[in-house]
């Protein structure tokens, strides 16, 4: 099984647009900025990020169904949950006096109505919708900070270029959601306000695991700034985004067509064991691509530092080809862990999230009793990282091998 060409180039063609928005937008920040506030801001960007990713306690992995009245009722009742728990966050915050970090809780809403909204709309295979909706908030921010950047009479913060982000991401995540809520009314009822059997098979492991993964991708853009110079930690945020692209582009794009296509073919119960493993075809693809957009990413680095930002960036091109076997690595599997989920054996992928997420913090104490340096701490993070995503391809692929044609099970109110 390989996945549709139509609506990988259409999911493709949508994350594209969209990281190429957000990296501009990271590049021109670091150019009228300077490396500390992209580091400032790189660090809220990673924390609403990370929560907007666990703000809905993982109910929402139940938006994608091949039934679209499961799908709104997933995507209702997990929103009314992470709508709760942002307000409860907004208001800890304002009592506590950090009232800095309400523009996080509205990033984190957004990504997370974001991300359960696109889940809905690929039930439906409505990947054109997707498209649009992951790309216009990064395409958006991108002109409001230019023309900010035209009209502005003194330096912007990073913080106060994070808030006109979260704003902005929010908004462009509201808006989509309320009309595919309209469009589909004659499907709701009181029953979306309860939480079914699958939602909460789904939640039980992903909850964890998402929480680790989050830890993965976002806590090395968290600690950089706190362990080196925000200098250190600017030139590390150019080229751990540039970076992970293809992670992110591959997951959000194949990865998601994979899984729809994959439910689809559980949900006939087609016995995958009786032909060729549908991990391992899915790979044939996925390798050359990564390849390919890590190489072009590091040649678009290149360009971009040598004619665009000086000199005082070079640095990001030595920290992008140490980890380039952990941006190869992560491109894979980020896509492949979608077996984890369909098979429902999420237990495998909180194992790779465990032991990601134990090298890093691992890593970090290190660097503070033995005082290692910058360069050395990049070169044990990519070496840690690259060997935790081999393992976790060697069980992806095992697991779709083993799988079963099994049929998930009806939703049961609770």
């Amino acid at each position: 099984m390989i996945v549709n060409v139509k609506h990988s180039v259409v999911s493709i063609a949508g994350v594209v647009l969209s990281q190429a928005a957000n990296f501009i937008a990271v590049i021109l920040i670091g150019k009228f900025c300077g490396p500390s506030e992209l580091g400032y801001f790189s660090q809220l960007n990673a924390i609403g990020l990370f929560a907007g990713s666990v703000l809905g306690l993982r109910l929402e992995v139940a938006c994608m169904a091949a039934d679209k009245k499961l799908a709104v009722q997933a995507l209702v009742s997990s929103s009314c949950v992470a709508t709760a728990i942002a307000l409860l966050l907004a208001a800890v915050a304002v009592i506590s006096g950090q009232q800095k970090y309400l523009t996080v809780v509205v990033l984190a809403t957004g990504v997370f109505l974001q991300q359960a909204l696109s889940s809905a709309l690929a039930s439906e295979r409505k990947y054109l919708s997707i498209a649009v909706q992951r790309a216009f908030p990064n395409v958006a921010f991108a002109v409001a900070f230019i023309a900010l950047m035209m009209v502005a009479r003194h330096p912007w913060s990073g913080p106060d270029i994070f808030a006109v982000y979260s704003f902005v991401f929010f908004a462009s995540a509201v808006v989509p959601l309320v009309g595919y809520l309209v469009a589909s009314r004659p499907m709701l009822s009181p029953e979306c306000l309860k939480f079914s059997r699958l939602q909460l098979d789904y939640a039980k492991f992903s909850l964890p695991t998402t929480s680790l993964n989050s830890v993965v991708i976002y806590s090395i853009a968290i600690l950089m700034p706190l362990a080196f110079a925000p200098h250190d930690a600017g030139v590390f945020a150019l080229a751990y985004r540039v970076g992970y692209f293809p992670a992110s582009l591959l997951s959000q794009s194949l990865g998601a067509v994979f899984r729809r296509d994959l439910i689809d073919l559980v949900e006939r119960g087609t016995d995958v064991r009786s032909g060729r493993n549908p991990a391992t075809s899915f790979s044939l693809v996925l390798m050359p691509l990564s390849v390919v957009l890590i190489a072009a990413g590091y040649l678009g680095l290149a360009l971009i530092i040598n004619f665009k930002m000086g000199d005082l960036w070079q640095q990001s091109m030595e920290v992008y080809l140490l980890f380039s076997p952990y941006f190869l690595t992560m491109a894979v599997f980020g896509s492949l862990a979608q077996v984890f989920i369909v098979f429902k054996q999420q237990k495998f992928d909180l194992m790779i999230q465990l032991m990601s997420a134990a090298s890093i913090f691992i890593i970090f104490a290190f660097r503070s009793i033995f005082r290692l340096d910058f360069m050395s701490v990049v070169l044990l993070l990519s070496f840690m990282g690259t060997l935790v995503a081999c393992i976790g391809i060697y069980y992806s692929v095992n697991v779709a091998k083993g799988g079963k044609s099994i049929k998930p099970r009806d939703s049961v109110a609770i």
